[in-house]
């Protein structure tokens, strides 16, 4: 039997919001459907109703997380013109996304913090590549490998234990680096 379409919104919404906070304190191991029915009031076929399995709804929380840090992103790769304009916007979106993430971060399991970062990554390759082509990308390797890299290496800048103590100009200095070796690769 097929099942039926699910609506947005109501029990299904109370769901993705309880998960959303259980996964990021406890972790995704440690929730189970049960820990999220009990936080709604409802019961396991309720839970099916809506999802195939509790993977799924880890990608529905994921998703939801990332929907505002995405528009932000690719709003910016159609506003910029130049590698040193990319980096400026990129410096004050990453600024404010910083200061969003630390208000829950600190009581976000370790792997969801992996997860979200890996997420993150992965979604903003598409948006560089179109960064790439924009800023006139001739490198040796394929655009998508071109664009993981990019990717890639600014995110190892920004985590650095470094990043955070520098001036507002030399990460500038760092990320712009970064995006010139490969366009120029």
């Amino acid at each position: 039997m097929a099942r039926k379409p699910v609506l947005e919104g109501g029990k299904r919404e109370e769901i993705i919001t309880a998960a959303e906070q259980l996964f990021f304190t406890e972790g995704f191991e440690k929730t189970s459907v049960r820990m999220i029915l009990e936080k709604v009031g409802g019961e396991v076929g309720m839970f099916y109703h809506y999802f195939k399995s509790k993977e799924e709804l880890f990608d529905v929380v994921a998703d939801r997380f990332f929907r505002m840090y995405q528009a932000d992103f690719e709003k910016m790769t159609e506003q910029v013109t130049a590698p040193e304009e990319m980096v400026s916007s990129f410096l004050d979106s990453y600024e404010s996304a910083m200061e969003r993430y630390s208000r829950i971060e600190k009581n976000m399991h370790w792997t969801v913090r992996l997860a979200l970062h890996e997420r993150t990554v992965a979604a903003l390759i598409p948006a560089v590549q179109i960064l790439l082509v924009k800023f006139g990308y001739q490198g040796k390797y394929p655009l998508d490998i071109a664009a993981g890299r990019v990717t890639a290496d600014i995110s190892a800048a920004i985590h650095s234990k470094s990043f955070a103590h520098m001036s507002n100009a030399e990460k500038k200095d760092v990320l712009l680096s970064l995006l010139k070796d490969t366009l120029e690769g």
